[in-house]
């Protein structure tokens, strides 16, 4: 019997949240594919901001996870006050962390209502941080997407947009889950983020 190349196949399916346990099974059995249509699960703007927050609890230097969500949901903090911390760090040569956890000792020309603003950010990310070590995986995740306002902003609204996002967000949780039982029955035991 002959096979048949990959490009003879398609799958279809109804939302987009599904995707995920599609593309991990394609990705799992090592095959190639592509999204037509719309984005890859882990493309989608709602995912990326959760996983940012993600990165941001296990490395508060990443710079990139900082700058997308410093102010997702909306923080007050802006552009100017983003590139302000971005040049103090690069100017003493040091991550963007020790700029916000400090910002005093390294001179950050932000004023008293901007500094308020990113200390409030520097102690939800710390109360990640704490909870990273405290809680199982699954809780911390919802914790994470609770606390940092990404849930609230989601539910907003019953747009179709929104529910669709609800869905991708859903559909992250699940695969946490997943992933936490999945690793729970292998025996393994230190299962963090």
């Amino acid at each position: 019997l002959n096979a048949l190349p990959y490009n003879d196949f398609a799958i279809l399916y109804r939302t987009n949240a599904q995707s995920r346990v599609l593309e991990g099974a394609l990705r799992k059995f090592n095959m190639p594919y592509r999204i037509y249509g719309g984005l890859a699960f882990y493309q989608r703007k709602e995912i990326k901001d959760a996983v940012a927050y993600f990165r941001l609890t296990i490395n508060p230097d990443d710079e990139e996870a900082f700058k997308r969500v410093i102010n997702y949901p909306a923080r007050g903090i802006g552009d100017t006050t983003v590139g302000k911390v971005l040049a103090t760090a690069q100017s003493h040569n040091i991550g963007v962390w020790s700029v916000l956890s400090q910002p005093i000792e390294y001179n950050l020309p932000v004023n008293a209502g901007a500094r308020a603003k990113l200390a409030a950010f520097v102690e939800l990310i710390d109360s990640f941080r704490q909870l990273a070590s405290t809680l199982p995986l699954a809780e911390l995740v919802e914790q994470i997407l609770r606390r940092s306002g990404i849930i609230n902003d989601i539910y907003s609204s019953d747009t179709p947009e929104n529910i669709s996002r609800q869905e991708n967000i859903q559909e992250l949780l699940n695969g946490v889950n997943e992933f936490y039982s999945q690793r729970l029955e292998e025996g393994s035991e230190a299962l963090s983020l």
